[in-house]
């Protein structure tokens, strides 16, 4: 069977009933009956090596003021056509060779009820994949010897076919936020799906492998401590193998976790695409790595509100002339703590609280300053610390943060390994800056 398929002429394919769409209104003044093709002019075609001819279908429009008129239209592949496009376009395409394609038919037909015909050229995708890469091929499509009229401007097409190896690649890639709570059943399910950019007519499978190097390299990168989510934790459906079928382009891998064997912490499954049994396909390299995370958090219920005092808060940068960390603590929306602005601090401003003692689960909130937002965070780095002095991260904010007056964010529950001291660091506020303000903060810790 052969593979249909074509992505650059996707508009093409579509089948027109009105007659914007279709095109039948024009130049109904001024011919009785014209022949044209629907997309003239040069046209990249992508085609996929399967081992299968790849079809292209190319559309004919009938025109005119007589649409129920009877006509015929021959197909013709000119080198004479393309010599005369590349000297009016200043392009050096080379002729396709014949034996790289099959043109179903020379001569097309219009009943009275064709307003359209499709032609179909067939591309054999092995031979133009072994031609010289450093050429540039073309099929220069005309039409000619109609007993009616023919569009001269659009009578051809300059087809210029690229030949790629089909891929098979994760949808998601890099790191993939998940979380789920210690409420409802003790086992939760994810999905990651594994997919290609063609219709699929073959059965094949691909193993999906956990990586643990991909993990390290991630936290190395990130500063961050993300923990190998237990062996003994998770399953993975049909133990990592994903398996295609005919017209099935994607396909999920399922991922169960057990939450029984868990402690609340960050966890991340690193998993690589290794391997694909469809002889014609690669696994894309840039797409074959994601680090599945999973956050086992408490439910919100099981959080108590910390009664902070301006003991408990520190920051690196306060403004001498306005804004103290009292202010945050007040449940005045009208004071607030401002950073520093009118004195130079080196690094990132950040307000730290120290917990009365260690957790591994919070949420907060804080309120933007009551006149404006000007100073409100647009990126937020939390982390963790048993000590004050090494330093885990936690997350990075900036998602739905708000940027207006008097605006309160509420923030998910955030799990990390033990810590005492929590550091939110803005590096950057609303207007570019490097100082922020805000007007009430408030923690909840399990």
């Amino acid at each position: 069977m052969k593979n249909i398929l074509i992505i650059s002429l996707l508009f093409s394919l579509g089948v027109a009933f009105t007659a914007c769409e279709d095109n039948k209104d024009e130049f109904l003044s001024d011919y009785s009956t014209i022949l044209y093709f629907r997309n003239s002019g040069e046209m990249p075609v992508s085609l996929y090596k399967t081992g299968d001819d790849t079809d292209c279908q190319l559309v004919i429009n009938k025109s005119g003021s007589d649409l129920g008129s009877i006509t015929e239209v021959e197909i013709e592949v000119s080198d004479d056509v393309l010599a005369n496009y590349n000297a009016q376009n200043g392009t050096g395409y080379v002729k396709l060779p014949d034996n790289c394609y099959q043109i179903a038919e020379n001569r097309v037909e219009f009943g009275a009820d064709n307003l359209y015909k499709y032609v179909n050229v067939a591309f054999k995708t092995d031979i133009i994949f072994s031609l010289p890469a450093d050429v540039k091929y073309a099929l220069p499509v005309s039409l000619k010897n109609s007993k009616d009229s023919i569009n001269a401007e659009k009578s051809r097409m300059i087809l210029l076919p690229t030949v790629l190896i089909p891929s098979v690649y994760f949808d998601q890639t890099g790191y993939v936020s998940n979380s789920f709570t210690d409420e409802g059943a003790q086992q939760a399910k994810f999905t990651l799906p594994v997919t290609m950019p063609l219709t699929n007519k073959w059965t094949f499978d691909c193993k999906v492998e956990v990586d643990q190097a991909l993990l390290d390299e991630y936290n190395k990168k990130n500063d961050t401590n993300y923990s190998l989510l237990p062996k003994e934790a998770y399953t993975l459906s049909r133990d990592g193998v994903v398996g295609f079928i005919p017209d099935s382009s994607l396909v999920n891998l399922e991922i169960t976790v057990d939450r029984t064997t868990l402690e609340y912490g960050n966890y991340v499954l690193p998993l690589r695409l290794a391997d694909c049994t469809q002889e014609y396909f690669v696994i894309d390299p840039d797409k074959n790595a994601c680090l599945y995370g999973i956050s086992y958090v408490p439910d919100e219920s099981k959080l108590k509100k910390v009664e902070l005092t301006a003991g408990m808060l520190s920051s690196n940068a306060v403004e001498p002339s306005e804004g103290s960390l009292e202010n945050l603590l007040d449940g005045n929306v009208e004071t607030y703590f401002h950073s520093a602005w009118s004195v130079a601090v080196e690094g990132t401003h950040y307000l730290q609280v120290t917990l009365p003692a260690e957790t591994t689960a919070f949420n907060f909130y804080y309120t933007t300053r009551s006149s404006n937002g000007n100073a409100a965070p647009a990126k937020i780095i939390i982390e963790g610390s048993p000590d004050g002095v090494s330093f885990n991260k936690i997350s990075t904010l900036t998602d739905g943060l708000p940027t207006g007056g008097k605006e309160t964010y509420n923030s998910k529950i955030m799990v990390g390994k033990p810590f005492k001291i929590i550091r939110f660091s803005v590096p950057e506020n609303a207007t570019g800056g490097n100082f922020f303000v805000w007007s009430e903060f408030g923690m909840k810790v399990f």
